[in-house]
Parts: structure tokens; C-alpha cells; sequence
């Protein structure tokens, strides 16, 4: 985060940038918000942030806890979950450079959400209280985190729409090439077994197998246990539209 609230360095505009875009071309992303900061602000952040590593497979904010940081998302890549009729559904892939949940810590300190590491992952923690004095004080900073809160929001809402109604293939196909985007790669390890992408899907295992083995034998995909290879990604694209 140092070089976030450095102005001599610059931000850091990447993958987030290029995900929020796909939904709203004049997204604001958490770099652009706090690159507002005032220099005393930048050096409150840099003097009270505190960094912690997460494995995968820890919880990084639990539902119901109370809030008491904000999270910044250094390296790594975390699921964010609500809980919808007793089950938690992935509502979003949080990628580096980006505020974890923030959508939830401002909608209520007792978190309605959860978050969990797909694979290791570095977190800066921001002092929630530091980080609200930040938009009291800071007009431009307010209205940035205003732009990007609704940024993140219309992307969750698209998402959920465009998977709502997708067979499995379609459905498998925009998570694949969700993927592709923030590995900024055809070649990945997916960071997740057929179960979890069936959960984020709301299909089942068997129907994730299926259509992952048809892919592979249509020459759409290439899978090897978790290494996916996106042989055809127009083929893809077209399924993940149609599909």
C-alpha cells in the first residue's frame, strides 16, 4: 500500500480497473480513491495500517462479526459470500489492489457478508474509524469512495443477473473466463474444486464435471485436475453470452 499513498509513485491502475469496466466505463477504482488523500491522510494511513497474511482457505471477515477495518487486498485473490437462504452464495471475486466487503462494512458494522482466501493472500488493515474521519474530512475522497461503492455494486448486480439465468455451460464459462481476466492468462491454476465452483454456480458437482469434460473434448478448454488452458476463447466467450 506504501506506493498507493505515494504521489511521486503514482497508483497502481490494474486488473481492477479492467473488471469494473466490463460494467461501468468510469469506474472508480480503490487506488483512484486513495489517491485523493491529502499528504497528512497518506501518512495517517501509512502510520496506522497494519498487514496480515491469510491462507487459503481462512476467513478473512466472518458474517456477524463487528467491523472494526477496512480491508485493502495487497497479493492473492478472495471469494466474497452472502448468505442467502441458509447457504452462503459467491457473490464476488475480490482481486489484488481492491477494498474486501467494503460494500458491506458501510451498509452496517455488523458484517453481512463473509470473505474467505482463495490462495494466499496479503491484507492491509485500515482503522475503520481512521478510514471514516478520511470521508468526513476529505470531499474528494468521499466522492470517490461514493463512485466506486456504486461501481462494485453494479458489477456484483450484473453478475448475478447474467448468471441467474445461464445453463451450466454459459455459467461455467463467464466464471473460466473471470479467471482468464484476473490471471491475465489463458494458462491458470483454478483455485477451487468441483464443489466450490458448483456452489458459486448453484449447480452440482456432477453437472460442473460434465460440462468441464465436454469442453475438453470439444477442444474449447483444456483440463488437467485444476490447470485449465482456454484453447478457443471467442468459443468461449460466445457460450458464456448464449449459453
Amino acid at each position: 500500500m506504501d506506493r498507493l499513498v505515494d504521489k511521486n509513485k503514482g497508483t497502481c491502475m490494474g486488473d481492477s480497473r479492467e473488471h469494473l469496466q466490463q460494467y461501468m466505463p468510469e469506474a472508480i477504482t480503490a487506488d483512484d480513491c486513495l489517491a485523493t488523500l491529502l499528504e497528512d491522510e497518506r501518512q495517517a494511513l501509512l502510520d496506522n495500517r497494519k498487514e496480515i497474511v491469510f491462507e487459503a482457505g481462512e476467513s478473512l471477515i466472518k458474517e456477524g462479526f463487528v467491523a472494526s477495518n477496512v480491508l485493502y487486498l495487497e497479493e492473492g485473490l478472495v471469494r466474497l459470500n452472502v448468505l442467502i437462504d441458509g447457504r452462503h452464495s459467491a457473490v464476488n471475486l475480490v482481486s489484488p489492489r481492491s477494498f474486501v466487503g467494503l460494500i458491506c462494512t458501510f451498509a452496517s458494522h455488523n458484517l453481512m457478508c463473509s470473505a474467505r482466501a482463495l490462495e494466499p493472500s496479503r491484507v492491509s488493515l485500515i482503522d475503520l474509524e481512521l478510514f471514516e474521519r478520511f470521508v468526513k474530512q476529505n470531499g474528494s475522497f468521499a466522492m470517490h469512495l461514493t463512485r466506486h461503492i456504486s461501481a462494485i455494486t453494479s458489477k456484483i448486480v450484473h453478475r448475478l443477473a447474467r448468471l441467474r439465468d445461464k445453463h451450466i455451460d454459459g455459467a461455467l464459462s463467464v466464471l473460466l473466463l473471470e479467471f482468464l481476466e484476473i490471471y491475465q492468462s489463458p494458462d491458470y491454476t483454478i483455485p477451487l474444486n468441483r464443489k466450490e465452483i458448483a456452489d458459486i454456480l448453484g449447480y452440482s458437482k456432477e453437472s460442473v464435471i460434465n460440462a468441464l469434460s465436454r469442453m475438453h473434448r470439444e477442444g474449447i478448454v483444456k483440463v488437467n485436475g485444476r490447470k485449465i488452458g482456454i484453447l478457443k476463447e471467442e468459443t468461449l466467450r460466445k457460450i458464456s453470452q448464449t449459453g
